[in-house]
């Protein structure tokens, strides 16, 4: 020490620019190689709008000593298990949900603690699941289309400015973004929607800027991996949030070494399991612990809390004694804090804590974690199961019935008496009857009293799960379409009001991805061929601060159709009395976008305000033309063909009044004559008559007249006299 210089000490002012040691203390390199050591530092750069926004965000551990880095790891250890033990209940309850499910496959054997005898039924009736997958059916059809998730409402009204051009890039390149680029926002949310929100109850959804790719990124955090009190209300409200991350040490590696977490010393990792960890693991098939300790994650606990840092509080906090919102990593294994970082924005003069979390809640619960078909639906699935066991078993038991031996049979080798067809089993009865030795067990198979007790269940249960049933059936295009829509609005109530939360939660998932955008706005476009020409930073900030990002998803629509419908009512409306108060071009548009069908090549474009016509238009003009005469021409050609139609109906009527008439002549003329005939017939017979009276008569004169003759020749001729000469004979 002896040789060593004289050490000089002077006081300067504070000055940042120089490395924070482990104890807090601040080294300042010179420029002679000598070190200027700062002791107690004030970090004036800690001060809200003193400080650039880059470094804002550091992490702040190796600025703070060991051991208020421990008493801060203490604190929140103790404080984050009690959150953790609060929830136990609510993990035993998912676990024995997933059991409702029926997914895991099972023998129906003993021994394995599901059934109480060899062949008993473990079937498990799939009530519950088919209510979660129609739920995530329609819910991934409106909050996930193909051609991305969100729109941009506010357009301009005035195209000239150039502002529709810039609202329609920034809704198609963010929903690129959305669908090609962050390649895990569709799957996150559709795994989010099934098990989250509509089997659970709640799903939640964590937005953040990735710390490798640079850009914001969505993920799911499952409910066993989300740690809040049990009685929370709110997450804006909450007192700590924690999201327990599971981290390859690959990557706790990378992490380390790009200082996004502390460099530490960490022990080897333990295993972490819970009661839904073993049921998954169950149910797919595999193991739900790790064989290797290469392959064992570290746990991390990364939450949003409060802390009283007064070295990094800003200028109007320092002193007060009011703690702020940090976003604090911990190992929880050994406790050792790896990041401390604000976690409020730069330019927030109130500094409240930033939004990272957005739940997606099904039904609101009576605590934090909201009310899914899983509560909705868990107890009438474990009646139908048992009632679907029941009628099971009643029909195994009534085909292969048990028996009573008599005591007296039992010295034969065995009781089991199975007997194949066309078999016989002698048996030894003792000389007694052997339907005294072995008796049958009265075994029956369910009756229609349970049958009609599973089919009400049945369907009380959809209604209770909002699954709707659209009538659908021969005369059902004869309903109108007002009693349609009331009958489909009817049905699905409680569709309509979880589709309005979640619609609601996916706006809040929305602005969050935009307003991260502002940390790297570069990120937007990177990646996107079409888009890197046309964006830069001050006009991706300007869409930013001029349009809202919605969701695609109508809060007062929840399924596609009711939006049909819709449309269909449209155009019934359109067609009616009141069309003429309508503009048919808005309708169409609206009929088009409910039925998703693309516009493009349906709609003719309107006609040119002023000015000369462009010879596309001309040349459109000219086809519309062409086609109009050539309609008119068929309308024409339709007219002469109605009008010779009706001619010849008319002259067929005509035609057949004349022959009608004729046929009435005919049939007059024909009564005369058979008139005239019987006339004549009656005069002839008369005739006839006369002249056989007229004969008669003659013939009566002339017999008359023959018998004169023949008396007159039989008379004596008298003697002739003097004075009568005789008569000379002939």
């Amino acid at each position: 020490m002896g040789d060593a210089g004289p050490i000089s000490v002077h006081i300067v002012e504070d000055d940042d620019s120089g490395a924070r040691m482990i104890d807090g203390n601040l080294e300042i390199p010179t420029e002679d190689g000598g070190v200027v050591v700062q002791f107690n530092p004030q970090n004036n750069s800690a001060g809200g709008t003193e400080e650039k926004p880059d470094n804002f965000y550091r992490n702040l551990s190796g600025e703070i000593g060991e051991s208020e880095l421990n008493m801060i790891a203490v604190e929140l250890h103790e404080a984050i298990t009690a959150d953790d033990n609060s929830r136990s209940s609510s993990l035993a309850n998912d676990a024995k949900g997933l059991g409702l499910l029926g997914l895991q496959l099972e023998e129906p054997s003993s021994g394995d603690g599901q059934t109480q005898l060899d062949g008993m039924s473990v079937v498990v009736n799939p009530l519950l699941l088919d209510a979660t997958l129609k739920d995530w059916a329609n819910a991934q059809s409106e909050f996930l289309p193909a051609d991305g998730p969100c729109k941009v409402e506010d357009f301009a009204t005035d195209p000239e400015q150039g502002q529709d051009e810039r609202a329609d890039a920034f809704e198609r390149d963010m929903n690129f973004y959305l669908t090609s680029i962050d390649t895990s926002y569709g799957p996150e949310t559709s795994h989010m929607l099934l098990w989250g929100r509509g089997f659970r109850g709640m799903g939640i959804k964590k937005v953040f800027m990735d710390p490798f790719k640079k850009r914001p990124t969505t993920i799911q955090v499952e409910r066993k991996n989300f740690i809040v009190s049990d009685a929370t209300k709110d997450l804006k409200s909450c007192e700590r949030i924690t999201h327990q991350i599971l981290m390859r040490q690959s990557t706790m590696k990378r992490m380390q070494m790009r200082k996004h977490y502390r460099d530490v010393a960490l022990t080897p990792p333990t295993e972490t399991t819970n009661q839904v960890d073993e049921t998954i693991a169950a149910i797919q098939g595999v193991s739900s612990s790790k064989t290797r300790p290469e392959d064992q994650p570290y746990t991390l606990w990364e939450t949003q809390c409060e802390l009283d840092l007064n070295a990094f509080a800003p200028k109007e906090y320092k002193e007060k004694g009011i703690p702020l919102p940090y976003l604090v990593t911990l190992d929880k294994d050994t406790m050792q804090i790896l990041a401390i970082r604000r976690d409020w924005k730069y330019e927030d003069e109130e500094c409240e804590r930033k939004r990272m979390y957005v739940p997606y809640p099904y039904v609101p619960g009576p605590g934090f974690y909201g009310t899914g078909l899983l509560n909705i639906l868990g107890n009438s699935s474990a009646a139908m199961t048992a009632a679907w066991r029941l009628c099971l078993d009643s029909g195994f038991m009534a085909a292969f019935p048990g028996f009573l031996v008599a005591k007296l049979a039992g010295r034969q080798n065995s009781s089991d008496l199975i007997v194949t067809p066309a078999t016989g089993v002698p048996i030894e009865t003792n000389g007694m009857p052997i339907g005294d030795v072995v008796a049958q067990l009265p075994y029956r198979e369910a009756g229609q009293g349970l049958m009609a007790l599973i089919q009400q269940i049945t369907e009380q249960s959809k209604a209770a799960g909002a699954n709707a049933e659209v009538p659908v059936g021969e005369g059902i295009q004869n309903v109108p379409v007002g009693t349609m829509l009331a009958h489909i609005e009817t049905a699905t109530k409680l569709m309509a009001a979880t589709h309005k939360l979640g619609h609601m939660a996916q706006d809040e998932e929305l602005a969050l991805i935009a307003d991260l955008f502002r940390e790297n706005p570069s990120s937007f476009w990177k990646g996107n061929k079409q888009a890197k020409d046309f964006w830069n930073e001050e006009k991706f900030i300007l869409a930013l601060d001029t349009y809202t990002l919605k969701p695609k998803s109508d809060p007062n629509v929840p399924s596609h159709i009711h939006r049909v419908m819709r449309a269909v009512a449209l155009t019934e409306l359109q067609a009616g009395p009141l069309g003429a108060l309508m503009d048919p071009m808005e309708t169409l548009k609206r009929v088009l976008a409910a039925m998703r069908e693309d516009p493009k090549g349906l709609i003719k474009p309107p006609p040119a305000p002023s000015g000369k016509p462009s010879p596309e238009e001309i040349i459109a003009d000219a086809k519309m033309l062409t086609a109009q005469n050539q309609g008119k021409s068929i309308e024409v050609k339709a007219a002469e063909v109605q009008q010779k139609g009706q001619l010849e109906a008319a002259e067929q009527q005509s035609s057949k009044q004349d022959k009608t008439i004729d046929l009435a002549k005919a049939i007059v003329t024909h009564a005369h004559d058979k008139q005239k005939a019987t006339h004549d017939q009656t005069m002839d017979h008369a005739e006839h008559n006369l002249n056989v009276g007229v004969a008669a008569h003659k013939a009566a004169l002339d017999t008359h007249s023959a018998v004169l003759d023949t008396a007159e020749a039989m008379k004596p001729e008298p003697e002739p006299t003097a004075a009568t000469p005789k008569k000379p004979k002939s």
